[in-house]
């Protein structure tokens, strides 16, 4: 799950610019996602942001991949959302046998 969180890190500092705003969003520190958008940039070995003091802006790179993983990670949420519903919830037939 930790690819999931990296990447997720990834496609929200992009959106919203910050890893700040990212941060806000997730409930996490914005040094978390600092640290998990440069995991992710270390498992790929591609930069994936330009950063500075005032500006966070998507490399080339960043930008090719944003749009290859955008749609395929909001697949990932709902299919593990629509899991965790179900999972707590009994569904089926139940058959009961008594004697009279």
């Amino acid at each position: 799950m930790d690819a999931l969180n990296h990447l997720q890190s990834f496609v929200l500092s992009a959106e919203l610019g910050s890893f700040s705003a990212a941060a806000r969003r997730l409930g996490l520190t914005p040094a978390a996602v600092s640290k998990n958008v440069a995991r992710l940039e270390a498992s790929l070995g591609l930069r994936l942001f330009q950063r500075s003091t005032r500006r966070l802006t998507l490399t080339e790179g960043g930008e090719r991949f944003l749009q290859q993983i955008g749609g395929a990670l909001a697949t990932l949420r709902e299919a593990i959302a629509g899991v965790a519903e179900e999972g707590g919830q009994p569904a089926g037939v139940l058959k009961i046998s008594m004697a009279p």
